[in-house]
């Protein structure tokens, strides 16, 4: 196990705000925690070194799975008190005003560490460099942005830090003082990891949270027994087939895993609910007037869909002569565009009744998004 040493105990007076960056609110959520969630997510114990003025509110959110430390004066003085309680060999210490942070990139840092001495999320240089006084052209090939997680031995960077009193720009700074023959190497991170320290940074940062937390996810499986004398209905779409699906309504398991998915989205519970297949209003509806119906109700919840991603499994006839037919179809219906319907079939090699021919079924993941963003 690995901790994170979490820095949030600056004041962020360049954010212009009349309270601390990091405990302000976005989508009901402290800036500060959306890091030490993303830690915790993937197991590492977290230490949040955080100012006196805020400790009490602090406090009153955190669990106690999360050390908290007072900070000091400066930043170097709080990962100094920080790195004090951590108890792992390795220790990754990250600035508490960059929510952003991604697990992909945390999980590739710690894939570094274990071939090299201490490790960094980096990103490249796009903007034209030029020298301050001169405006002569600097190659910016030669160098990195540095971002947090920086990554270390716990035994060396604390060290590093208990040896110096000197004000660094970040951690590796301090490392490299100390450790110059050490290999340090940086990985390039591909995902937004924007560090809170201007009004326009703080504008971005909360655009990017509000639009992520305004995305909801909805997933549905349905299976319907095979029987002859009923029609095979896919999306809206008939099959030519020998036997067609068993159900109260006209079975297009599809369309059933795409309406309870939506549903599922905006926890306004399942299929059966709404339909009962005890009442006999829906004896042999379209499953299409069910999804409709549904769809509507989810735009009260005020959200649309954003994708929708369905795989059929269905062992014959073979689906992918109509699977074009099908998207169009469902696309139509939910006034969407076709690019954002897609339709996979697959068979269960001929494994359970699936396999045996005796029933078919579908499974739908879709995204619905709020209609604000």
């Amino acid at each position: 196990m690995n901790t994170a040493l979490i820095v949030a105990a600056g004041l962020g007076t360049r954010t212009r705000l009349n309270q601390s960056k990091v405990v302000l609110s976005i989508n009901n959520k402290p800036l500060f925690l959306y890091s030490v969630e993303a830690f915790l997510e993937l197991g590492f114990k977290v230490i949040l070194v955080v100012s006196a003025r805020d400790l009490k509110a602090i406090e009153s959110i955190i669990s106690e799975n999360v050390k908290i430390v007072i900070g000091g004066k400066t930043r170097s003085d709080s990962v100094r008190a920080g790195l004090k309680e951590v108890e792992t060999p390795y220790v990754f210490i990250h600035d508490g005003a960059r929510p952003l942070i991604s697990k992909d990139a945390i999980q590739l840092l710690e894939e570094q560490l274990t071939y090299e001495d201490a490790t960094y999320l980096a990103e490249p240089v796009t903007a034209a460099l030029k020298e301050k006084e001169t405006s002569a052209r600097v190659k910016r090939d030669d160098y990195l942005l540095a971002q947090t997680p920086q990554a270390f031995l716990t035994e060396k960077i604390r060290k590093a830090y208990n040896e110096t009193e000197t004000v660094f720009e970040d951690d590796i700074a301090v490392y490299q003082v100390f450790y110059p023959n050490d290999r340090i190497v940086p990985v390039i991170n591909e995902d937004l990891n924007i560090k809170v320290t201007y009004p326009k940074d703080l504008k971005i940062v909360r655009s990017l949270l509000e639009r992520t937390e305004k995305m909801r996810i909805g997933h549905s499986f349905d299976i319907h027994q095979l029987t002859e004398n009923r029609k095979l209905i896919l999306g809206g779409i008939i099959i030519p087939a020998t036997k067609g699906a068993l159900g109260h309504s006209d079975a297009d398991v599809l369309l059933h895993t795409i309406t309870e998915a939506l549903l599922g989205a905006v926890a306004l519970g399942d299929l059966g609910t709404h339909f009962p297949d005890t009442n006999e209003e829906f004896k042999d509806i379209a499953s299409s007037k069910m999804l409709l119906e549904a769809y509507e109700k989810v735009k009260e919840q005020g959200y649309i869909i954003q994708n929708i991603d369905s795989t059929v499994y269905l062992e014959e006839p073979k689906l992918s002569p109509y699977l074009k037919a099908i998207r169009v179809n469902i696309a139509k219906l939910l006034n969407v565009s076709e690019n954002q319907v897609s339709v996979k079939a697959t068979t269960y090699e001929k494994l359970d009744s699936i396999g045996r021919k005796e029933a078919i079924a579908a499974e739908t993941t879709l995204l619905v998004r709020s209609q604000k963003i």
